[in-house]
């Protein structure tokens, strides 16, 4: 289950290094993204990997951690799934339209952490 945590890891440091390095290709690319895919097989996918990194969680130095940010996208997905009051459709449109280039920069600087504290603990 190793494997599982360094492929996350790793697709957090790559997306990461690219909302910080390439923010308008990042931002049209996510939104082509989403365009596409819809909120119920992102939802499905957010709670698959939380599930996933739970499970993996266990032979982790910080395992914890994990479980939590795990948890994380198991909520992420149930309520992208759920969907109350629209809050896909305003999360969504606050990352694409109303957040800066700053604030993605700031977004991609989280994930480049949290990938290389996820891959540093695998």
């Amino acid at each position: 289950m190793e494997w599982i945590i360094w492929l996350i890891s790793l697709v957090w440091i790559a997306s990461g290094c690219l909302a910080i390095l390439h923010t308008a290709q990042t931002r049209e690319t996510t939104e082509k993204l989403l365009s596409r895919a819809g909120r119920i097989p992102l939802g499905v996918t957010a709670a698959i990997i939380g599930v996933v990194l739970m499970m993996a969680a266990r032979g982790s130095l910080q395992a914890g951690f994990i479980v939590a940010l795990g948890l994380l996208a198991l909520v992420k997905g149930i309520v992208f799934l759920w969907n109350p009051r629209g809050v896909y459709e305003r999360t969504t449109q606050w990352y694409l339209v109303e957040a800066s280039d700053q604030t993605c920069r700031f977004l991609g600087i989280i994930a480049l952490i949290l990938g290389t504290a996820l891959l540093s603990w695998a």
